[in-house]
């Protein structure tokens, strides 16, 4: 009786310890869609996408941060406050491509 109650504990153990053990396993997926960056931007550059307002220029240095857009040909384009057009580009971007322009000084 004493080696079936110790059989049935360690049995009982053995499927609690299962329950946790091992951790779950973490799924990490990349985003696959292309990416644009901007070096060199003056602070109050602006990027436009196809003609969009995308937001501050130095926002997507290409180093921390970089704005996604779905695969195919986009106009990007960089202004600076008073309108005047420090950049124009017309690129093709596939999937998880990151283009990085820069801006000449």
């Amino acid at each position: 009786m004493k080696c079936l109650c110790a059989c049935l504990f360690v049995l009982l153990a053995v499927l609690v310890q299962g329950c946790t053990y091992p951790d779950p396993a973490k799924v990490e997926q990349k985003d696959s869609r292309p990416a644009i960056g901007v070096s060199g931007a003056p602070e109050s550059a602006v990027l436009y996408v196809d003609g969009l307002k995308m937001g501050m220029a130095i926002q997507y240095d290409g180093k921390e941060n970089v704005l996604l857009v779905e695969s195919g040909k986009h106009l990007v384009e960089v202004k600076s406050a008073s309108g005047e057009v420090l950049l124009s580009e017309t690129l093709f971007l596939s999937s998880s491509t990151t283009k990085i322009l820069t801006i000449q000084p």
